[in-house]
């Protein structure tokens, strides 16, 4: 196989993230990186075991000497974010990414690289097959669908598990440690918008140049929401205007960027008037990443019907109340968010009116509030409200073995401390820490930019020293005696 990365350190581990990234792999088609997997471990006489979500599980006894050392379960996920520009042409059904390298990046010719979380695949799949590391009993969990709400790591049967320490692989950047999460949770508002004879005047609203972000990495920005800002100009119209269409935002976990409405009033100028009014306040409101806010009004041909006033003041009263952006901060860790919730997306389907909202906390009874409270608010304003997914999150332990051992080793090979952070984001260790009792855990990983856009770019420099550093730390399991 002719490789890019030949020649370019940690090149084993590089060339099996090569090897994967010529499998597709999107969300909800694993099957095939599966396959992958499932015939590397028959391959080399490793013990498998696969579900039917195509999450793989994999052991390897230890080496000659290691074998009363305590296992160690190491963890990521297969499954991509499938994003690209708008000029390029790629199905992430069938093609295979179209790698490059420059200067000290590897990135992927305008798609995602799929870094998040392909690196730490090829990280376990290197260990793997290390003739020379010396090991305990090595597992490694290959999971799936975690970018579409951790799916895969809920539904794996954890009791194949014998590890009591485990490194989750997706969470950089370099000479950081993860040492807790938050969990969350996906809610469904939906209410139906009665249709009634057009009248008055038709109107596209778009709301475009927020900057967006992560839901949980970068709530504490405190960005514009494009769906709620939508809300704010709408209602601002007051009793006169019916909702044709609402549509914002395509991912629960993500700020949404854009929303896009059409609306009918009693006098298209005079609405058109109020809304740039409004909007001029809002921009004032925002900060300097979203300096490329704006709003554009512009008449449209009018269709047969509209929604009805009274629902439309409804949804519009949800959209506008609706808890969003940061809830509390941490009383305990300087600048973290402990709960927020995001207005992800809002979506028309024929007459019905879809609002999708992300809520996450750091203490599971937070998100019991605002799961409580956002069930409140859909029954007070006429909405069918469900939970649909909820995942734990990891709380911050005292005591952690493995966390002693991951800085000690940092501080041996770069004279330097690791930083120990907590992170708003949602990672699987919660999740895999409820099924597993007394599972010590700690995620790192290499550094890179852009993830889940066609920028990410992992840093090959990085890549190598977080290789060496993993083999270290799994040689330094591998002279603990288990307790």
């Amino acid at each position: 196989m002719n490789t890019i990365t030949k020649g370019i350190q940690p090149e084993r581990v590089l060339g099996f993230f090569e090897e994967i990234s010529a499998i597709p792999r999107g969300s909800g088609n694993e099957k095939a990186i599966a396959d992958y997997l499932e015939a590397f471990a028959k391959e080399h006489g490793f013990f498998v075991r696969r579900d039917v979500l195509h999450n793989v599980f994999i052991r390897k006894q230890a080496s000659p000497g290691c074998e009363d050392r305590p296992a160690l379960l190491l963890q990521g996920h297969t499954d991509i974010v499938c994003e690209k520009n708008a000029d390029v042409e790629h199905d992430f059904l069938t093609d295979p990414l179209d790698l490059y390298v420059e200067e000290d990046w590897l990135a992927a010719h305008g798609t995602t690289l799929g870094s998040d979380n392909g690196i730490a695949v090829a990280y376990m799949l290197a260990a793997l097959t290390e003739e020379d590391l010396r090991h305990p009993v090595l597992e490694c969990l290959f999971t799936v669908q975690e970018e579409v709400g951790l799916c895969g790591a809920e539904a794996f049967d954890a009791s194949v598990i014998t590890a009591k320490h485990m490194l989750n692989l997706d969470c950089g950047p370099e000479g950081t440690a993860t040492v807790s999460c938050a969990g969350g949770m996906c809610i469904e508002m939906e209410k139906e918008l009665p249709q009634v004879p057009f009248t008055g005047e038709a109107l596209k609203v778009m709301v475009c140049g927020l900057i967006g972000g992560h839901s949980g990495g970068d709530i504490h920005r405190y960005r514009g929401n494009s769906n709620k800002i939508m809300a704010r100009l709408l209602y601002s119209l007051g009793e006169g205007i019916s909702l044709i269409s609402i549509n914002g935002g395509s991912k629960h976990n993500a700020i949404p960027r854009e929303c896009e409405a059409l609306i009918a009033v009693p006098c298209g100028p005079c609405a058109a008037k109020k809304i740039e009014n409004t909007a001029a306040v809002i921009k004032e409101e925002l900060g300097e990443e979203d300096k490329g806010f704006t709003v554009s009004v512009a008449g449209v041909d009018a269709p047969a019907t509209m929604g009805c006033a009274e629902a439309t003041r409804k949804i519009l009263g949800l959209l506008y109340v609706a808890p969003n952006g940061v809830l509390a901060m941490s009383h305990h860790i300087e600048g973290l968010v402990d709960a927020s919730s995001n207005m992800g997306v809002v979506q028309t389907n024929e007459n019905y009116i879809r609002v999708i909202f992300a809520p996450r906390a750091s203490m599971e009874s937070l998100n019991n509030d605002t799961e409580t409270k956002l069930h409140l608010l859909g029954e007070t304003f006429g909405f069918k409200t469900n939970t649909l997914s909820r995942y734990a999150g990891w709380p911050y332990s005292k005591t952690s073995p493995l966390r002693d051992t991951v800085a000690k080793i940092y501080q041996e090979m770069t004279e330097k401390e690791m930083e120990m952070r907590a992170i708003h984001g949602g990672l699987e260790c919660g999740i895999l820490k409820n099924k597993v009792p007394g599972l010590d855990v700690v995620a790192l990983g290499p550094t890179a930019t852009g993830a889940h856009s066609p920028e990410e770019r992992l840093n090959l420099p990085s890549a190598n020293r977080v290789w060496l550093f993993l083999k270290k730390v799994i040689e330094r399991m591998a002279e603990q005696v288990s307790a």
